[in-house]
């Protein structure tokens, strides 16, 4: 029954995903508090590693991709390139940059609400 309400949970949408909600869906089903604390730290420790290898790749080729074009556009700037394909360059930079700097804040979230119920609980 543990297993249908973990995945269950994270299957849903969630604008925030937060352990102690699968903490309180666990205790509901009647999981007592110490083994559903235990099972939803270490779900989400899961959760963080499966993340951690499609958001954290994801993140880092955009911030590489971001830098390398910064590196093109102040050498097109430097070689007289045309307004056009500078601002085009920059448009680009600014959104691996932001998309990567995005990825890379929700993992740190993530794993700041794992640590912070860890801390929580004593575990």
């Amino acid at each position: 029954m543990q297993a249908d309400i973990i995945k269950t949970y994270f299957s849903e949408y969630h604008k925030q995903r937060r352990v102690a909600d699968l903490e309180q869906r666990l205790i509901a089903d009647g999981t007592p508090l110490p083994e559903a604390s235990i099972v939803a730290v270490k779900e989400f420790d899961g959760y963080f590693a499966k993340q951690m290898r499609t958001k954290g790749i994801k993140a880092a080729i955009f911030l590489v991709v971001a830098l390398w074009l910064l590196y093109k556009v102040v050498t097109l700037a430097n070689q007289e390139g045309s307004f056009l394909q500078v601002s085009f360059s920059l448009a680009l930079v600014a959104f691996a940059l932001v998309s990567g700097l995005l990825w890379g804040i929700q993992l740190f979230a993530l794993k700041e609400e794992i640590t912070s119920f860890k801390d929580l609980r004593g575990l």
